[in-house]
């Protein structure tokens, strides 16, 4: 039987980069993306988009076929589909990947809920209507390292709620959605995955999302960054979107993988260290956009960092405060243990890139663009 893939979030970073991975890893499959839009044509032009740049672009014959989309929205009653959709959806359906998410990091926490609890369940809704059909394979929840909130330390992927606090709302609506999806183990299957920081392709740089450790860099690029909260060592877990998606493919096809929460992240001994990131990036700049002088970095605690910022005013405030995505991860060490994803991967011969080998490819890829003001 050939495999029907319903996708939240196909239009962003992660689903974008999925999608030919999935036609691939699945001969004959076909996939629905639920997209949001003003009306039905709008969605027909965004998946049309999507399908010739897989075709063309990726080099798979036929993708424009197999790939349709539905105007939708997970805030909506239904997701916003209507009962003939909805039915024959669930007919067809074995795979459901729900990645649609809000990353806001400043919503207030209802608004964050709306979309990230909401949302899911939702999608859990219409993955249980699947399962009773009896075609439903895996409920695929594409969830975030994050949920440990300002733990530091060695995380495991058995770990949800330890009393943890959190930066923002985005982690603590993410970590209360995780629990959702936790708690449908015992009736639908289901894999949920942890990625970490996720960055360009390894093998080319390219990325459409230029936010967290993008905003520093860009700053360093400009010469407008002189310090930066953490320390040399900090552990930064930074995972190239094509490994992290290669991972969540592999993963998802396995029935080894239902009930399991999978860590998508570097871990303790291949995270980069944040002295390493700087060293790279400063050496890049200096090369290629060099300024008047060398670029300088200095390492302060979160607590000077903060003094700092209370003694800016106007331009250089609003550029601190650009820092605001970024200061979670560098102002704690966040080690995440993997068991679960590396047991799981046994004889994939997915090998993850170390961030030493392919950086310059990142840091040449946001020159070239622009920062993503021009196409790659």
């Amino acid at each position: 039987m050939a495999e029907h893939i319903f996708m939240t979030g196909g239009t962003g970073l992660v689903g974008t980069n999925l999608i030919p991975r999935l036609l691939r890893a699945f001969p004959g499959s076909t996939i629905t993306l639920l997209v949001r839009g003003d009306n039905d044509a709008d969605v027909a032009l965004r998946v049309d988009e999507i399908s010739l740049k897989v075709e063309r672009g990726e080099g798979i014959p036929g993708a424009r076929g197999r790939i349709r989309g539905l105007r939708g929205d997970v805030l909506m009653n239904q997701c916003g589909l209507s009962a003939n959709q909805l039915d024959r959806l669930v007919d067809e359906t074995t795979y459901i990947i729900h990645g649609a998410a809000t990353i806001r990091f400043d919503h207030p926490i209802e608004e964050a809920r709306e979309v990230n609890c909401g949302g899911t369940r939702k999608m859990l809704a219409i993955a249980e209507r699947c399962a009773e059909r009896g075609k439903l394979k895996r409920f695929v929840y594409i969830g975030t390292s994050s949920v440990s909130g300002q733990r530091a330390g060695v995380l495991t992927e058995e770990e949800l709620e330890t009393g943890q606090r959190f930066f923002n709302t985005y982690e603590q609506s993410k970590c209360e959605s995780e629990r959702i999806v936790r708690d449908h183990f015992s009736r639908i299957p289901a894999v949920i995955f942890r990625p970490s920081i996720i960055i360009g392709d390894s093998r080319t740089g390219a990325t459409s999302s230029f936010n967290v450790i993008y905003i520093p860099l860009r700053l360093l690029q400009r010469g407008l960054l002189e310090f930066v909260p953490g320390t040399p060592d900090t552990k930064m877990d930074l995972v190239p979107i094509d490994w992290a998606d290669d991972v969540m493919v592999h993963i998802m096809g396995l029935d080894a993988a239902n009930g399991k929460v999978c860590h998508v992240t570097a871990g303790p001994d291949r995270a980069a260290p944040l002295g390493e990131v700087v060293l790279s990036a400063t050496a890049y700049f200096d090369r290629h956009t060099p300024l008047a002088a060398p670029r300088s970095m200095e390492f302060v605690t979160r607590e000077e960092f903060e003094r700092r910022r209370r003694l800016t005013h106007g331009r250089e405030e609003a550029l601190l405060g650009q820092l605001d995505t970024l200061l979670p991860y560098v102002s704690i060490d966040r080690l995440f243990d993997s068991r679960n994803t590396d047991a799981l991967l046994q004889g994939s011969g997915i090998t993850f890139p170390r961030f030493n080998a392919y950086g310059e490819k990142i840091l040449a890829y946001c020159l070239k663009t622009k920062w993503g003001k021009l196409p790659g």
